[in-house]
């Protein structure tokens, strides 16, 4: 089973980078560009950072499994400080730590949840 898993993440690796920088461009085009995403209640807004990083930095391991949880930490973190910096010097736009919060609880999700992942399937492996 294990090898089957890994047969197919190695498969599609491709596909898992394609999908990683596209979710990466729509990121930083909805993030920069000159009218926020709608959102009816204030907690929607911190619910799409926290939900985007997730997905990016969940999608992060399947398309580059090597990289360091610390440096892939960094990374997405340095994305979404990058957004809210950019949002800062926007006439319409407003930087504001609670988007960095809602940012850093996505990514800090999404590293637990790969992280559980990991640990199960090492497991599994040492026992087959």
């Amino acid at each position: 089973m294990q090898s089957t898993l890994m047969r197919l993440w190695a498969r599609y690796r491709l596909a898992f980078k394609i999908s990683f920088f596209m979710l990466l461009a729509l990121g930083l085009y909805l993030g920069m560009r000159p009218t926020p995403t709608p959102a009816a209640y204030n907690w929607q807004a911190s619910l799409y950072h926290a939900g985007g990083l997730f997905s990016l930095t969940v999608l992060s391991y399947l398309a580059f499994p090597r990289w360091r949880w610390w440096f892939r930490a960094v990374f997405m973190f340095s994305i979404g400080v990058a957004v809210e910096y950019v949002q800062s010097f926007h006439p319409t736009r407003t930087a504001e730590w609670a988007d960095i919060y809602a940012n850093s609880s996505g990514i800090a999700a999404g590293l637990v949840l790969a992280s559980v992942y990991i640990f199960f399937a090492r497991r599994q492996a040492r026992r087959s």
